[in-house]
């Protein structure tokens, strides 16, 4: 659904769509988060150019990591892990899927600390059982970070091999032992989540937000359901007639033809409804979908409909319809 919107997303005439930042200043303005960047999010670039652009920025991401194995003298001299196998699987979300709430910081590095934690102490309930049960703190190790990580709303699949290394007596817990949620995995996370933010801006608004998920503002997150006409809040008006000019095809004079509007209108509001009503009605929907790239569209409608809605009537009708059907 996702690539179908972006391919069929219209464009303005004579309008070239940027991806790379306009300034310096818009380049450090992306790094904030798409939360509070107030710059225009273009749609993602096409498939074949942000393909490209994200292998190259995961094998740069691979390659600091692989560069401090190789050359870091105290990781070299003492035989220490670094570059674990989880950081492969969170490369392909922050460079793919920037945009995912699974690649946001909070859920890359809370969730890989929470899974080495549960993962080491696994490692130490379970050490001098017999090889018959050594499955055993693995998938506990597994299935207790699934479970705090929902608590904390962090998932991030990759960190479920991190627990997985941790509980299964690999040679990367067994040589760092309690340290493994410090080092190797803690500068692993870091790595990776300041890379993506470095590379990613030049294409994307990376991260989306840092702690907190995104907020729109002004708007109140409430169940989807019908919107109530009451006498109090909506009253149906009629919008002003608007003249449109059609062609018999019989005779050779123009017909003027007269057509009118009729649209809910706000007891406080000339217009119909004004944009907060709709992204309020919207907004309830995209809590359901729960998809970052639906709130990103509906933020940039927004703006649209607060410039038009003084002297285009038929224009924010269209834009509520495109809204309405995109959560659908």
């Amino acid at each position: 659904r996702l690539l179908q919107w972006t391919k069929e997303l219209p464009g303005k005439p004579g309008h070239r769509k940027i991806w790379i930042p306009r300034s310096v200043g818009d380049y450090f303005a992306r790094m904030r988060g798409a939360q509070h960047y107030r710059g225009k999010i273009e749609p993602p670039p096409p498939m074949l150019i942000w393909s490209i652009f994200s292998g190259i920025t995961s094998f740069i991401g691979i390659m600091i990591l692989g560069v401090i194995t190789k050359y870091g003298a105290a990781i070299r001299d003492h035989n220490l892990p670094f570059a674990i196998a989880p950081a492969g699987a969170s490369a392909v979300l922050i460079f793919a899927v920037p945009a995912s709430p699974l690649a946001q910081p909070r859920n890359v590095i809370i969730g890989h600390i929470i899974a080495a934690l549960i993962g080491t102490f696994m490692h130490a309930l379970f050490l001098h059982v017999a090889d018959s049960f050594r499955w055993m703190p693995a998938a506990l190790s597994v299935g207790i970070s699934i479970w705090l990580m929902g608590l904390t709303n962090c998932y991030h699949p990759p960190a479920g091999a991190t627990a997985f290394i941790g509980g299964y007596f690999t040679p990367e817990i067994k040589a760092v032992g309690w340290w493994y949620p410090l080092y190797p995995v803690l500068p692993v996370c870091l790595i990776m989540v300041f890379t993506g933010v470095i590379l990613n801006n030049f294409c994307r608004v990376y991260p989306v937000y840092w702690f907190t998920p995104v907020h729109l503002s002004k708007v109140e997150l409430s169940a989807p359901g019908p919107v109530e006409a009451t006498d109090q809040n909506i009253k149906p008006v009629e919008a002003p007639d608007i003249s449109l000019r059609t062609q018999d095809p019989q005779n050779s004079h123009v017909t003027p033809v007269q057509s009118s509007i009729s649209l809910p209108s706000s007891s406080s509001s000339s217009l119909s409804r004004n944009a907060e009503d709709v992204v309020n009605d919207i907004a309830g929907n995209e809590a359901e979908a729960g998809t970052t790239w639906m709130r990103l569209r509906i933020h940039e409608l927004e703006k649209e409909i607060d410039h038009l809605k003084a002297n285009h009537m038929q224009e924010i009708t269209r834009l509520k319809t495109s809204m309405a059907d995109i959560c659908q």
